[in-house]
C-alpha cells in the first residue's frame, strides 16, 4: 500500500498522481547515474531510496499547492539537495554502497565506451558558445581533419 504524503487528500487521484512521480523520480535518477552505472540498480541502494523519496515529495506536493505556499520551501530545499546529490554521485565525487555498505560497481570502461563518445571530445565544445550562425570549429580540430585526408 502507498503511503500518502500528510496534507495531500487521500484519494485514489492522488495515489496516481504520487505513482506518476515516482516513476518520473525513478527515470530522473536513472538518467543521471547512467554514466557510472548500469540503471537500474536492485536492490535500490539506500541513498537513492532516499534522494528518491525527497524528489517524490517535492514533486506531489508541488501538483498540489501553489508557489506561495510557505510549506513548499521545505520540500523545495530537499529536491534541490537530492539534485546536487545526484550531480555528485555522477560527477564521480560520492560512490553508491548498497545496505551492507559494500561499494558498488560502476559501469566498465568497455560498457561507458559507447554511451557518450565523441570523436571531438578533446577539442573546445562549439555549440553553446555563442549565436547558432557563429558557430566556430576548433582550430586544433580543423588541422587534425586536414591532416586525415
Amino acid at each position: 500500500m502507498l503511503l500518502i504524503l500528510p496534507d495531500l487528500p487521500d484519494t485514489a487521484t492522488t495515489t496516481d498522481v504520487i505513482n506518476r512521480h515516482i516513476t518520473r523520480a525513478d527515470a530522473l535518477i536513472n538518467a543521471k547515474i547512467t554514466s557510472r552505472y548500469e540503471t537500474p540498480i536492485a536492490p535500490t541502494p539506500p541513498l537513492l531510496g532516499s534522494l528518491s523519496e525527497d524528489i517524490v515529495t517535492f514533486y506531489s506536493y508541488r501538483s498540489y499547492y501553489r508557489q506561495d505556499n510557505s510549506n513548499r520551501t521545505d520540500f523545495l530545499d530537499s529536491a534541490k539537495e537530492a539534485f546536487a546529490t545526484l550531480d555528485e554521485i555522477r560527477d564521480g565525487k560520492i560512490d553508491l554502497v548498497d545496505s551492507s555498505g559494500s561499494q558498488i560497481a560502476e559501469r566498465s570502461e568497455e560498457a561507458t565506451g559507447g554511451i557518450l563518445d565523441s570523436t571531438t571530445k578533446d577539442y573546445q565544445p562549439f555549440f553553446d558558445v555563442d549565436d547558432e550562425l557563429d558557430h566556430a570549429f576548433d582550430d586544433d580540430l580543423l588541422d587534425a581533419v586536414e591532416d586525415n585526408r
